[in-house]
């Protein structure tokens, strides 16, 4: 009896894990494949970034029958991707609710909507500037007698993992945000941790980037390190609103 009294919240856990991620699944999905009756147009729409470059042929390429069909598909599952973010991130904040406290619990829809922002932002700018410079970057080592002529199944690979890689980074603050608010690390654990966290960015930054140019890894990482220094001020405001200049947790210590 004990064991069964002592496995139910678990299994509530589990229970409420495979809800969550049923819905998220549904969200994307329907977007998936709403995306795909427009996905001639959205994928002219993601050539934009090469046609911007300097090049005598723009066009695109597939030397396999069904790579055109699967770019096709990668594009409308980016899409769903993008446009379910609201719902995916509402049901990842409402997973961890339930292990806050009722103060913390209303800072659920302000995180969803942050998140969704914050990534939303890493996509627009990894389309507008990241992919940009690393393409002019890599096709830049063009000479007279070796010519660029782009896959399109490797262009949208490129693409794609660009703009999940941003996406995902720039989303990292809202997590310090959350771990500050939950009082799990203050900011002046953020500030002793500033060295190892530059590190670790540009680990991640050379990792997620689907291609091995330093460009596109920079553009990558300082924006990412930004929104840590603004993370750090902005932990160091919670900390004196809602503890009230008590000491910090985790090894934090007052300045």
């Amino acid at each position: 009896m004990t064991s069964r009294i002592s496995r139910t919240p678990f299994l509530d856990h589990l229970e409420e894990l495979r809800r969550r991620l049923l819905v998220s699944l549904t969200a994307f999905g329907i977007f998936s494949a709403a995306s795909c009756f427009f996905s001639k147009s959205l994928v002219e729409f993601l050539t934009f970034p090469l046609r911007q470059l300097d090049l005598v042929n723009q066009d695109l390429y597939f030397t396999a029958p069904y790579e055109a069909f699967l770019v096709h598909l990668k594009v409308s599952l980016l899409t769903g991707l993008l446009a379910g973010s609201p719902v995916l991130f509402y049901q990842l904040w409402g997973f961890v609710a339930p292990g806050l406290h009722r103060r913390e619990r209303a800072l659920v829809l302000p995180l969803t909507l942050l998140s969704v922002f914050l990534f939303l932002a890493g996509a627009a700018f990894a389309f507008f500037v990241v992919v940009p410079t690393g393409l002019q970057f890599l096709l830049s080592f063009k000479t007279y007698s070796i010519q660029p002529l782009l896959g399109i199944d490797p262009y949208f690979s490129f693409l794609v993992g660009m703009i999940l890689a941003c996406g995902i980074l720039f989303d990292l603050p809202v997590v310090v945000l959350g771990l500050v608010q939950a009082g799990v690390i203050g900011p002046q654990a953020l500030r002793n941790a500033r060295k190892g966290v530059i590190v670790s960015v540009f680990l991640l930054a050379a990792i997620l980037t689907p291609s091995p140019d330093p460009v596109g890894q920079l553009l990558l990482a300082i924006p990412i390190i930004l929104l840590y220094e603004v993370c750090v001020r902005v932990a160091k405001w919670f900390s004196a609103k809602h503890r009230g200049g008590s000491a910090e947790p985790f090894g934090g210590q007052k300045s």
